[in-house]
């Protein structure tokens, strides 16, 4: 394993993406002791018939529901997402040749039921954020909290980054000549760049002149005032405030970059670019980032009305 992460390392994967990896590994490794007791795990010995009952293992984990919550235990896109990190790790060993065979190249994806109505933010919810994560007053107060969280929350809302992108940007990932953020690693590895509009531009930079006043000496784009890099929690921490402070249930990352794809689409830009932009290798993903609201498939299919009958 040591030297598939070292692998990974030399590719340029974020730490957020090796981490990932390395712990579905040791989930797989330890299952497979336990199931066929065969210790030290070796992976020549893994069958294609392994991988699909460790497959179906997820997937039962998945229909068990948590008795507090109601939520499943193992979200679909999880399990997806182990099963995919697996396939890149046997695909390794077969390309060094490791092993002769890939008992991993005809294991799959679970197909799940998308979703018909995410959660985008509607114009006034938009607005009020906005008016929010803008007030001068906050400025006043902590100008460095007022520059680095408006960043944070613009490169969400104007370039749909995913909050792991966001943590792991680095200042040689923002082209402000050209006017492009680069995501080298995104969601399955997939790079992509993103162009950086006027306000964004103006967000980032605004507080990267900020950041270089108190800590100079580091890579990442978002960091603490001690110089510790953000993480993942510490942006939900931020969204957790913004929620109360703002009462907007339901108020997520995500949220910000299921608006940014509608808002798009909303503007007439053809889905392939916006799946360009969001980094989405299937388009079914985008559409359903941009599914039709119930307000407007009532507005469209109301414009077919002769309006002989309406109150």
């Amino acid at each position: 394993m040591e030297k598939y992460i070292h692998w990974l390392q030399q590719q340029g994967k974020s730490e957020h993406t090796i981490r990932r990896y390395k712990t579905v590994l040791k989930e797989f490794q330890q299952w497979y002791e336990e199931m066929t007791g065969e210790v030290p795990f070796d992976p020549q010995n893994v069958s294609a018939v392994d991988l699909q009952d460790w497959k179906n293992y997820l997937i039962n984990i998945a229909c068990i529901e948590n008795p507090k919550t109601g939520k499943k235990k193992l979200a679909i896109s999880t399990v997806n997402n182990k099963i995919e990190s697996l396939k890149a790790y046997f695909r390794y060993l077969y390309d060094t040749g490791a092993i002769k065979d890939n008992p991993a190249s005809s294991l799959s994806v679970q197909k799940q039921q998308m979703p018909l109505s995410p959660r985008w933010l509607e114009r006034v919810e938009k607005n009020k954020l906005l008016h929010y994560i803008d007030d001068k007053e906050k400025q006043k107060k902590n100008m460095w909290r007022y520059a680095r969280n408006r960043a944070i929350i613009y490169c969400m809302l104007h370039a749909g980054m995913r909050v792991s992108e966001v943590v792991e940007l680095e200042l040689e990932d923002i082209d402000f000549e050209n006017g492009y953020i680069n995501i080298r690693d995104g969601k399955g590895g997939k790079a992509r760049r993103i162009p950086m509009n006027s306000d964004l531009k103006h967000a980032l930079s605004l507080w990267i002149s900020e950041r270089n006043t108190k800590v100079p000496n580091t890579n990442k784009v978002f960091v603490s005032q001690k110089g510790g890099h953000l993480t993942i929690s510490g942006i939900n921490n931020l969204f957790t405030k913004i929620r109360h402070d703002l009462r907007m249930e339901g108020l997520t990352p995500h949220v910000l970059r299921h608006t940014f794809c509608h808002d798009l689409i909303d503007k007439g830009f053809p889905i392939t670019y916006v799946a360009d932009l969001a980094g989405h290798s299937d388009l079914d993903t985008t559409r359903r980032y941009v599914a039709t609201s119930d307000k407007e498939m009532k507005i469209a299919v109301e414009s077919l009305s002769s309006g002989r009958y309406r109150v």
